[in-house]
């Protein structure tokens, strides 16, 4: 039986100097269309706004051949969270009860603003894959690396996490061993000289590797989004780990989990069981992909 599965990100693929792991995370899910039925693509504000994300993802959606799935605007981050793509998540609850699954990889604000609609939301949804917050500070290249998703509207956040159910949620932290991509590596291991989709991938990708170059001086990206995509998928290349955590707005100011022995909110925060294993499952999904590439 196929995943029902809601695609929730904040995509920013094509816009000079942003990130591209939201799009390597839905050609991830494209790659494994076997296993999906995938019922749309919702918008978030976080990488950029949300009209930034609309439409960096209406080009994507129209480039991948999937301009027919639909495609939903979320609230932008001042607005009304009850927006379009809120109420999709809880139509499609409706409609599917106990089946839907939604991979967020942005901020919480849809899956907020569907509480805010139908406070049993959660009751209805097969299950939550998110992607973000920290256990710890989190460095990349020595660098502190702030986090992004959770803390751009935290209190979106702490309303998911304390009403969620069935949240599993894939750490900024428990990314950072598994999603790195150097340059040369992910180049040969898409094939780029001999298959047009995978050409397709690093034209549309190649300058996040130059960018990084620029600011930390070695040609590697991270594909932190699709971690939690696998996850969704392969569940079996994880170890789950319930995990006590004290859950504040304050806290998320800076994406915070504060996982401590005493906390009252239990969240699932998977870790990729072998590294190795799992990047093999990367590369070949992505090399799965047989779309035709729009001009």
């Amino acid at each position: 039986m196929l995943k029902k599965v809601i695609f929730d990100c904040d995509n920013t693929m094509g816009i000079d100097g942003y990130p591209m792991d939201d799009a390597l995370a839905f050609l991830y899910v494209l790659g494994n269309r076997d296993k999906v039925d995938l019922l749309g693509f919702i918008c978030t504000f976080a990488n950029g706004t949300a009209a930034q994300v609309y439409e960096a993802s209406r080009q994507l959606l129209q480039e991948v051949g999937c301009s027919a799935l639909p495609l939903l605007k979320g609230a932008e981050a001042n607005e009304d969270p009850r927006s379009e793509a809120a109420q999709f998540i809880v139509d499609m609850a409706n409609r599917y009860p106990g089946e839907v699954s939604v991979l967020a990889i942005g901020s919480m604000t849809n899956l907020y603003g569907a509480w805010l609609i139908d406070p049993q939301i959660f009751d209805k949804l097969e299950r939550c894959v998110l992607m973000g917050g920290i256990t710890e500070k989190l460095y990349t290249h020595g660098v502190h690396c702030p986090e992004l998703n959770f803390s751009i509207n935290a209190h979106a956040s702490a309303e998911v996490f304390t009403h969620g159910k069935n949240l599993s949620i894939i750490t900024g932290n428990n990314c950072l061993s598994v999603s790195y991509l150097p340059k040369e590596e992910f180049m040969e291991k898409m094939e780029i000289d001999k298959r047009p989709v995978s050409a397709y991938v690093a034209r549309k990708c190649g300058y996040r590797f130059d960018c990084r170059r620029e600011i930390y001086g070695e040609e590697g990206s991270y594909c932190w989004d699709a971690i939690a995509a696998a996850y969704l998928l392969y569940p079996e290349l994880f170890e789950d780990h319930l995990t006590a955590c004290d859950i504040s707005e304050e806290h998320l100011q800076d994406g915070s989990l504060m996982p401590c022995e005493n906390g009252k909110t239990i969240l699932n925060l998977p870790v990729a069981k072998d590294a190795a294993a799992f990047r093999r499952n990367l590369y070949e999904s992505w090399l799965k992909l047989d779309f035709v590439v729009e001009d």
